[in-house]
C-alpha cells in the first residue's frame, strides 16, 4: 500500500535529488497536497495529477514513479507533479475511519461497514472529481448528499482539496493537465470545445493513445465537474483524464495491477516534447 507517509518520504528523496518540492494547499483535516516540479521553469508548463480518487491510489504511486524519471531527463517543458490530490481519501480507503475526528459519520454514510477500500470521496463524504466548476452537479449519476462516490458537494470548490488544485491551476496557467485515474485504459480529453480547440487537443489525446497503446474515447459521456473538464471548460486549455489497468482488474487495486503501465511513466516526457513543439520550442 502506497499511503501519504510514503509519498512524504518520497517528497524528501526527490528534494535531495534536485526537485522543486512543496505543498499547493490542504485538506479539511490539515494533509497537505504534495507537489513536485522538474524541468525549466519558463516556458510551456505540465500539470499531472493522480489520487483524486480515493481507492485509485495506485495513481499516485505512477505519479510519484513519472517525477522521478523526469527527474533524470532534459525536459522542453517544466512538468508539476501532485501524485495525491485527496491524501485524506486515501488514507481513509487505506487506513480506515479511526484516523479522522468524525469517524462515525464516515461509517453511517459508509452503509454501517468499516472498510472504505472501494471509497473515492475525501473524508467528508465529498468526490472531488465532480465538485469542480464545470456542468457542476449535471454529470450522469451526481448524487446530493455524502456518499463514497459522486456527492457533488454543498457547491462548487466547496472541497479545500478543490480549491486548492483550481488556484494553483490557475496561477501556473498550463499547457496542458493530465489526470489519472483507474481503470479501462482509456483516454478521456473533451468537454465542451470546438473547431480548432477540438483538433488539438484529440490529436494530442491520440498520440497520448497511440504511445500507450490506449483507447481514445470521443465524447464526454455525460461528464460535469471533474478537474479535466474544468480545465477545458474555464482555462480552454488541452486536458486529458488517463485511465490505467484493464478492465479485467477489479477494485480494489494493489501495486501489482501497476504491471504493464510501464508506459506510463514516460508519457509525460512526450508530452512536454508535443506542448514545447506547439510553444515554437
Amino acid at each position: 500500500m502506497y499511503d501519504y507517509n510514503d509519498l512524504r518520504r518520497d517528497c524528501c528523496a526527490l528534494c535531495k535529488s534536485g526537485a522543486e518540492c512543496g505543498s499547493i494547499g490542504k485538506t479539511a483535516f490539515g494533509a497537505h497536497i504534495i507537489c513536485f516540479h522538474v524541468g525549466p521553469n519558463s516556458g510551456p508548463q505540465l500539470i499531472v495529477q493522480g489520487g483524486i480518487h480515493a481507492r485509485e491510489w495506485v495513481t499516485s504511486v505512477l505519479v510519484a514513479e513519472q517525477a522521478k524519471a523526469m527527474l533524470r531527463e532534459k525536459l522542453p517543458a517544466g512538468i508539476y507533479f501532485l501524485p495525491m490530490t485527496n491524501p485524506d481519501g486515501v488514507t481513509l480507503a487505506l487506513h480506515g475511519a479511526d484516523c479522522f475526528p468524525n469517524r462515525d459519520e464516515l461509517v453511517r454514510i459508509n452503509g454501517g461497514s468499516r472498510d472504505f477500500s472501494m471509497w473515492k470521496a475525501n473524508a467528508r463524504g465529498v468526490d472531488v472529481n465532480c465538485n469542480f466548476d464545470a456542468r457542476w452537479g449535471l454529470g450522469n449519476g451526481n448524487l446530493r448528499s455524502p456518499a463514497p462516490a459522486s456527492y457533488i458537494g454543498a457547491s462548487a470548490e466547496s472541497e479545500a482539496e478543490t480549491a486548492a488544485l483550481t488556484r494553483f491551476t490557475r496561477r501556473v496557467r498550463p499547457a496542458l493537465t493530465v489526470s489519472y485515474h483507474a481503470l479501462g485504459r482509456e483516454i478521456y480529453y473533451e468537454f465542451s470545445q470546438t473547431g480548432a480547440a477540438l483538433s488539438r487537443d484529440e490529436a494530442i489525446a491520440r498520440a497520448a493513445g497511440k504511445f500507450l497503446g490506449y483507447r481514445v474515447v470521443s465524447g464526454d459521456l455525460g461528464s460535469a465537474g471533474g478537474y479535466k473538464d474544468w480545465c477545458v471548460d474555464k482555462l480552454g486549455i488541452t486536458a486529458l483524464t488517463v485511465e490505467i489497468v484493464g478492465e479485467d482488474h477489479r477494485h480494489p487495486l494493489t501495486e501489482k495491477d501497476l504491471d504493464g503501465e510501464e508506459k506510463n511513466v514516460w508519457l509525460p516526457l512526450l508530452l512536454a516534447e508535443l506542448v514545447a513543439e506547439a510553444d515554437g520550442g
